[in-house]
C-alpha cells in the first residue's frame, strides 16, 4: 500500500497539482488561511532613524483544512495511510515546500495536525494542519582588526586575557544601609 503514496509523490513532481503539502496531494481543500505578520517594536523610535531596524517579518503561518477519501485510491484504508504519512512528515522535522494556487511556501514545518472524525465522514480523512515557516539564514565571522588600527580601542578592541586579578575589599554600597 505504501507504493500508492510513492506513485503520488512521483506524480506530484511531474505535474504540480493545485495544492501540495510536501508530497501529499489533498483531494479537497475546505479552507486555507495564510498569515504574514510584521513584528513592530513597541519602544519609541528616534526621528530620522531607520524604521526598518525596528520591524521585522515573522515566519509565515499557513492553516489548511484538507481532506482525502478512500474512494480516491479505490482502497479501503487509503485515508489511514495518508494520515500516517502526514504524521511522518511532521516527525521528520525537515523543511519542505507547500504549493497552493496563489503561492508557494518554502521551508515549512507541520506544527499541528488535527484529525476530524464523525459518522458522516467515517470513510474520509479531514485534517486541519497548521504549518509554520522556518527562517533559514547564513552567518559568517568577521575580524575587528588590531587595536593599533582602531580609533577607540578601549571600546572596540577584542577582549584580551589580562591574567588573574586580586579582589579588593568593598566599602559597601549606598543601598545596604551602611
Amino acid at each position: 500500500m505504501a507504493g500508492i503514496l510513492d506513485t503520488a509523490a512521483a506524480v506530484a513532481v511531474i505535474i504540480r497539482p493545485a495544492r501540495l503539502i510536501g508530497f501529499l496531494i489533498p483531494d479537497v481543500t475546505i479552507e486555507e488561511t495564510a498569515r504574514d505578520n510584521l513584528f513592530i517594536t513597541q519602544h519609541p523610535v528616534e526621528q530620522g532613524a531607520s524604521i526598518s531596524d525596528h520591524a521585522f517579518a515573522m515566519p509565515v503561518e499557513l492553516e489548511m483544512t484538507v481532506g482525502w477519501s478512500n474512494a480516491t485510491a479505490g482502497i479501503f484504508g487509503f485515508t489511514y495511510i495518508v494520515y500516517q504519512e502526514m504524521l511522518a512528515l511532521q516527525k521528520t522535522r525537515r523543511p519542505f515546500t507547500v504549493y497552493t494556487p496563489g503561492r508557494s511556501y518554502q521551508n515549512m514545518l507541520i506544527r499541528t495536525v488535527e484529525k476530524r472524525t464523525n459518522a458522516q465522514i467515517a470513510d474520509s480523512l479531514i485534517v486541519r494542519v497548521i504549518l509554520q515557516q522556518v527562517l533559514i539564514v547564513s552567518t559568517q565571522v568577521t575580524s575587528t582588526g588590531s587595536a593599533a588600527t582602531q580609533a577607540s580601542p578601549q571600546k572596540t578592541a577584542p577582549t584580551a586575557n589580562l591574567g588573574t586579578k586580586q579582589l579588593k575589599p568593598s566599602n559597601g554600597y549606598a543601598g545596604n544601609g551602611a
